[in-house]
């Protein structure tokens, strides 16, 4: 969350963003730029109008006006000659209130965001490609495409496939990659924890090889963010099996 405290400087206004940092809020620069880390909760000392407010309005900061009623240009006022303590409580209150309005990622969304972060790990020239296998809200395995373990790694001459830039769909018998979605399934099985009945969530749609893992190890949904062109066959084997498969795009 963003806060801005708007208006003139005064001693009131002061005394709040020292509050303000006092419970977590960062203080920072009046620069949208600056904040880039949205896991964090921020305050802004915005001293005018104009551009300046316009960048935190888009920011969607809370917008806090202290000073003359005049100058108020939003819903949240205090006026400079309030008690310190009563504003404090204020603000509290308001900030409670706008945390409550403020939407969270839905679980596959949730979930989506985590396969597409593992996905960053990946050593794979052609592409990059995550996993998350869940079950009962509760990532119980992850995993990327890449060589296998102990091996050289793709992007340092590991798969020839990859490394010769071969179109898409050819020369997949020289291809040295394990796949996101089978890694997820064999790190699963290293460490000894079963994936039945689980959720797999994928940046990538499965292809048919991992698309029969998925089915025998007995995940029950598969939720993948871009589709396979070449998927007709793995999606007939999913829906004879009633393994569950839709797609969940990210924005």
């Amino acid at each position: 969350m963003i806060i801005g405290l708007c208006g003139r400087p005064s001693p009131l206004k002061s005394a709040l963003l020292h509050y303000l940092v006092q419970k977590s809020f960062y203080l920072c620069p009046a620069d949208p730029e600056a904040i880039s880390e949205e896991d964090k909760n921020h305050v802004v000392n915005i001293a005018g109008s104009g551009p300046e407010l316009e960048h935190w309005k888009k920011r969607g900061a809370l917008l806090i006006w202290v000073g003359e009623s005049a100058e108020s240009q939003g819903p949240y006022f205090i006026d400079k000659k309030t008690p310190e303590l009563e504003a404090e409580t204020r603000i509290s209150q308001w900030v409670i209130e706008e945390t409550k309005t403020r939407p969270r990622p839905n679980w596959d969304e949730y979930f989506m965001k985590i396969a597409q972060v593992a996905s960053m790990r990946s050593n794979c020239i052609k592409r990059k490609v995550g996993a998350v296998i869940v079950r009962d809200k509760r990532i119980i395995s992850t995993g990327y495409n890449g060589t296998p373990r102990g091996t050289k790694n793709c992007n340092e001459g590991g798969c020839p496939r990859c490394n010769s830039l071969a179109s898409s769909g050819t020369r997949l018998e020289e291809c040295l990659c394990s796949h996101a979605e089978e890694n997820a399934i064999t790190q699963a099985a290293y460490h000894g924890t079963s994936v039945k009945d689980g959720t797999i969530y994928t940046t990538f749609a499965p292809c048919l090889m991992c698309s029969k893992m998925i089915i025998n190890c007995g995940i029950l949904e598969v939720i993948f963010n871009i589709d396979y062109p070449l998927n007709d066959t793995s999606f007939h084997l999913f829906d004879q099996s009633g393994v569950r498969i839709r797609q969940h795009r990210l924005t």
